[in-house]
């Protein structure tokens, strides 16, 4: 878990203000929690995100009367200015402990596998991430799939992976990646250009086919 210091703030100071001074506006909140207005350093943000998932559990540190205070935390929303993609608003939500919450774990793929390097098959990640059902703290911040000895045809499973004291809620049997032969590969695109070719063929054979409406026929 990681730890970023925060700083409580007043709801009268304007959101605007506080960014011009390096700092970007956040909230707290959760089911047992009443919500907290807080500011978090800009530079400690972009830190912070550089080094986390969304699936990540962190812990806010502050102040609050006179007493150090933490609270253990996940990203729910991240707002962004449109013009210069950087964040103006992030959203902490405070899990009920002992509680299970659905996240998605994202998927770390390593390794050159042996069907790629020596049989020049295709690796095809078929997942981005895992929905993972579990108590906070239990669910893992990254799945990390090593598919180093992964031959051509070959796949890893949901079955194959482990999570821990968190359940996925996917079929056991549902692939997350594979290897294609280059075959296969090239039958898809010859396939798909060669459905592009029958369906101009059948554009112009209808076009063909249609006779001019009565009142333009030649008399």
């Amino acid at each position: 878990m990681l730890t970023v210091a925060v700083q409580k703030r007043n709801q009268e100071e304007k959101p605007g203000a506080l960014r011009r001074a390096g700092f970007i506006p956040a909230v707290v909140y959760g089911p047992t929690i009443k919500a907290i207005p807080i500011a978090i350093a800009g530079r400690d943000l972009s830190a912070l995100f550089a080094k986390i998932t969304r699936s990540t559990r962190i812990e806010l540190q502050f102040a609050e009367n006179g007493e150090g205070k933490s609270i253990d935390v996940y990203i729910k929303d991240i707002q962004y200015n449109p013009i210069i993609d950087q964040p103006i608003h992030v959203d902490f939500y405070h899990p009920q402990k002992e509680h299970p919450l659905k996240l998605d774990v994202p998927i770390k793929v390593v390794g050159e596998a042996l069907g790629v390097k020596d049989g020049g098959g295709i690796l095809d990640q078929l997942m981005e991430t895992i929905p993972v059902l579990g108590k906070s703290g239990d669910i893992p911040a990254l799945i990390t799939i090593d598919v180093k000895e992964l031959q051509i045809g070959e796949a890893i499973r949901v079955q194959e992976i482990d999570f821990g004291q968190s359940e996925p809620l996917l079929p056991p049997t549902r692939r997350l990646v594979t290897i294609l032969s280059p075959r296969r590969v090239e039958e898809v695109v010859v396939t798909e250009e060669e459905e592009e070719e029958e369906k101009e063929e059948v554009s112009v054979s209808t076009a063909e086919g249609v006779e001019p409406p009565a009142g333009d026929a030649e008399s």
